[in-house]
This record gives C-alpha cells, structure tokens and sequence, in this order.
C-alpha cells in the first residue's frame, strides 16, 4: 500500500511517501507528478522517503526520469530520508540527498 503527501510550498513541491512503492503502485505517483510537474509547471522537487519501508527497482529508475524531466527544464532534485537504503546507489548517483526539507527550501532558494 502506497499513500502520497504532497505539499507546496516556497516554490518547491514536497513529494512524501508511506508505505511500499513498487511497479505495481507508482502509477499513483506518476498520475500525482504528471498532472502537477507538466500542467502546472513545477521545476523544483523533494521526495521525501522518511516513511517509505520498501522501493524497487522499477520504481527508482521511474523517479529518475521524472528527475531528468526537471533538470531539463532547469530545476532541481532532491532526496531526503533515505537512511534506510543501501540499495539505491542509481537513484544516488543521479539526484543529490539533501538531510531535510527545510534544508531544500533553503538550498532551492538560495540558488534561485
């Protein structure tokens, strides 16, 4: 089971996820990002895994092209919460960790 918080604030959009993400449910994340990355024109997101307890493989490689998206429209990426996974050195080779989403409003905001 999958829920998703989403929130937006200070011009960057709060992903954060419960539950297990995996092929058989990411449609509920991808439905959720497409509608507010590509028709609102969001650039700037974190996916927060706090309370994420389980991700596969075709779930990581889905949030990275979602991450190639917003770097090609010339935004940022971050991950937070990921103390748990070991496993997810694609995803962290690919968009940078940050330790917390007050951490990510201060970074996107002081760049842009």
């Amino acid at each position: 089971m999958l829920s998703i918080n989403v929130e937006y604030r200070k011009n960057v959009l709060f992903i954060r996820l419960i539950g297990k993400l995996n092929k058989n449910n990411f449609y509920k994340i991808n439905d959720e990002l497409d509608n507010l990355i590509n028709k609102l024109g969001i650039n700037n997101i974190v996916f927060n895994f706090d309370e994420l307890y389980s991700i596969d493989t075709y779930s990581v490689n889905c949030l990275i092209n979602w991450h190639n998206l917003i770097k090609e429209r010339r935004g940022v990426s971050y991950i937070c919460g990921i103390h748990n996974y070991h496993k997810l050195n694609n995803l962290l080779s690919c968009i940078k960790e940050i330790s917390n989403e007050l951490c990510a409003i201060r970074v996107i905001n002081w760049n842009n």
